[in-house]
């Protein structure tokens, strides 16, 4: 049986930072909360942490309220969920406390951002 999974809820509609218990570790506990379809992992942190979002986000109308990231070169659309990363690649409960996110977000609400597509090239050795 699945036990809670502790998270950094970002909900730039409530503009509210706050801990939440997803109802387990799930890919489809993440798609509920977020209420998407499809995500995309951003922003990594240092300290493992990074934010899940909802890789859509930009493409319905109208388009989720929005928040900037400190450190994050763009607008965030939507609910997005911070989670930590442990030495194999796994997710777990962030690293990061509630007030030390609370302090890189900044909500902007209803605001418009282009679609657009950033593809990375790797050299892979």
């Amino acid at each position: 049986m699945s036990k809670p999974f502790k998270v950094i809820s970002i909900d730039p509609t409530r503009r509210v930072v706050e801990e939440i218990e997803l109802k387990n570790n799930s890919l489809r506990a993440v798609y509920d909360h977020i209420g998407c379809q499809c995500i995309d992992i951003v922003c990594r942190q240092p300290n493992g942490d990074a934010l899940t979002v909802d890789d859509e986000a930009l493409l319905v109308e109208p388009q989720p309220p929005a928040f900037q990231f400190d450190g994050y070169y763009g607008r965030i659309h939507g609910i997005a969920i911070v989670t930590g990363c442990d030495d194999e690649g796994n997710t777990i409960a962030p690293a990061s406390t509630v007030e030390e996110i609370r302090q890189k977000v900044k909500f902007i609400g209803d605001v418009y951002t282009e679609p657009f597509l950033m593809v990375v090239s790797f050299d892979w050795p």
